[in-house]
């Protein structure tokens, strides 16, 4: 049945693929940035209203240390300190203290009351006799200067003054006679418009944030911005802001945030905890930026992705039309149509496959003939197999019917001759298998061993220990008789009697260890270092180490084979002198 769908095969999964493609690292890239720019566009949203604290109390600050100058001003001044001394002034005098309240008056002062020692009252050119401090001054001025020896001290209170209650920032002082020691006078000034607004001065009164200056028993002195100028500043946000102000805190000049009321604040206080500044913003305007910012996010994502849709889908269209037209030719290949060719124009990749598959069906029809001379090759090898494997069979029934004959014969030298070479022929051949065990891999060797006893009478004893734990152990066949070979043949090579051969198998660490010991003649130093560097190099440098000696020094062969098989996790060394003789330690690793 014809698919004439258009939305079908690899058109269909490139289209998934892509959207996929587009979508999944976006949402990752998305998530990723989300989280780390809506941290950082907070984190700066905090830090630009905890800077709008951190400039209230610093305009706070500049006008503290005027506000010392200006009450250092009074005391030194001549006239002030008249009135402290124990006789009553002259009305001239009393006059000249009354403007000396407004000649050392600055741009934040509203106006100044002076107490002198005596009862007298100067304020607004006028002098009232007989005042008791008491009706004029707070409790809390009260206190102040009570503690207070001659300190300026800002802070909040209500005084009466003729009659009347009046509510603001206050500078009170003790001001005492520099020479004589007497009663001291109270200075009091009153702050006026401009101290508040130079308190928010710089701050962008047209925020959301409502800013305020309050004391820390939670009184607000003056308050300004918010959205709802109506907005409160809870008592219950005062006192948990003291409570946030620790020592450590305002030592560090630090501002302290805090959420309350689904609201966050931020509040700090001078060093001498006179007042504490407030920042008070809604967290749905701390949240906004970055709110914002994920919206344009997923909108974008949305966009990218239905562009990628559009484009994949364009884009595509060539290619599934190549697509399918190799894969309708080469489903119907049957294997004898080789004339059906692929025809393709994308320049992409897809034309080169289409060019190959061409080439793929000239070749086949030569191949095919090829491929039937093959089979007729291969049946022929099968048979000569069937015949070769007869062959070891027939060695081993000839050997058995010798070693009979040998028996009844009574030739026992024979007799051990032929069951050490059958010995040695079925561990050689052993199935076709390339490893055998520790105990087989020994029982060659002694059969070996046996043979050159009987070729070399009295010339060399063997013999072979070995740890009962190793002797299951998988090695690789025909290692340790090229070495054995080898101390017979050139070890003994200057001797005719009592030679000794020591074999020894045991375990170390993860190793395991044999070693060949002889009593022959020393090596020479050249070939000593040519075997014990052979394990270093590449296969063809080891199979030229030793091209003159054909049978001799085979163990190239084992070095060879032993690099095939472990790589360079193997260790074979050689140490050879006249005192010890020669010995062969081979390192293999347990497997």
């Amino acid at each position: 049945m014809k698919n004439n769908k258009r939305f079908y095969g690899i058109r269909k999964k490139l289209v998934i693929f892509t959207i996929l493609a587009a979508i999944l690292p976006l949402g990752i890239m998305g998530v990723v940035l989300a989280g780390s720019i809506n941290k950082n566009v907070t984190d700066l949203n905090m830090e630009n209203y905890s800077h709008s604290n951190s400039k209230m109390i610093g305009n706070y600050q500049m006008m503290e240390q005027g506000f010392d100058e200006l009450t250092r001003n009074y005391i030194t001044n001549t006239y002030i300190q008249k009135s402290l001394e124990r006789r009553e002034l002259l009305p001239q005098d009393q006059v000249y203290v009354n403007r000396s309240l407004w000649y050392s008056n600055n741009q934040y002062t509203e106006y100044g009351i002076f107490i002198d020692n005596k009862g007298n009252e100067y304020f607004a050119n006028k002098v009232i006799s007989n005042v008791k401090p008491e009706d004029i001054l707070s409790e809390e001025l009260r206190e102040a200067l009570s503690d207070n020896y001659s300190l300026t001290k800002i802070m909040y209170s209500t005084i009466d003054r003729n009659g009347q209650e009046d509510s603001g920032i206050f500078l009170v002082r003790n001001i005492r006679h520099m020479e004589q020691n007497v009663e001291p006078g109270i200075l009091i000034v009153k702050l006026n418009q401009d101290f508040y607004d130079n308190i928010f001065f710089d701050i962008n009164k047209h925020a959301p944030a409502i800013y305020a200056m309050a004391t820390m028993e939670g009184e607000i002195c003056c308050r300004t911005g918010g959205e709802d100028q109506e907005a409160e500043i809870s008592r219950e946000i005062l006192l948990e802001a003291k409570g946030k102000l620790s020592d450590d805190a305002v030592e560090a000049g630090e501002v302290v945030h805090f959420a309350a009321d689904n609201r966050i604040c931020f509040a700090n206080t001078d060093k001498n905890r006179n007042l504490m500044f407030l920042s008070v913003v809604p967290e749905a305007v701390i949240w906004a930026p970055a709110r914002n910012f994920l919206k344009s996010m997923v909108l974008t994502m949305l966009i990218s992705a239905a562009v990628c849709i559009v484009m994949s889908a364009f884009v595509s269209h060539p290619f599934r039309k190549a697509i399918s037209a190799i894969s309708r030719i080469m489903s119907n290949f049957d294997g004898e149509s080789l004339n059906q060719e692929i025809q393709t124009s994308t320049n992409t990749e897809l034309d080169q496959v289409a060019v190959s598959y061409n080439k793929m069906l000239k070749h086949i029809g030569t191949l095919m003939e090829e491929v039937k001379k093959e089979q007729e090759e291969i049946r022929i090898n099968e048979y000569n197999s069937l015949v070769y494997q007869i062959n070891p069979h027939f060695l081993y029934n000839t050997l058995d019917n010798i070693h009979m004959l040998a028996r009844m014969d009574g030739d026992e030298i024979m007799v051990r001759l032929i069951q050490s070479l059958s010995s040695m022929l079925r561990i050689s051949i052993s199935k076709g298998e390339n490893d055998v065990s520790v105990k087989n891999e020994l029982e060659h060797v002694t059969c070996y061993l046996n043979i050159e006893q009987i070729r070399n009478e009295d010339l060399f004893t063997y013999e072979i220990k070995a740890e009962e734990s190793v002797l299951q152990v998988m090695i690789p066949k025909i290692i340790l008789q090229p070495v054995v070979e080898n101390c017979i043949k050139y070890g003994f090579a200057d001797m005719e009697e009592d030679g000794k051969i020591q074999l020894e198998v045991s375990a170390e660490d993860s190793f395991l260890v044999m070693r060949v010991r002889n009593n022959g003649s020393a090596m020479e130093p050249e070939i000593l270092d040519k075997l014990n560097q052979m394990q270093y190099q590449g296969m063809e440098q080891i199979k030229q180490t030793f091209p003159q000696k054909k049978g001799g020094y085979g163990i190239s062969n084992v070095v060879c084979r032993l690099c095939l098989r472990y790589g360079n996790r193997f260790r074979i060394s050689y140490e050879s002198t006249e005192e010890m003789g020669t010995v062969c330690t081979i390192m293999l690793p347990v497997e």
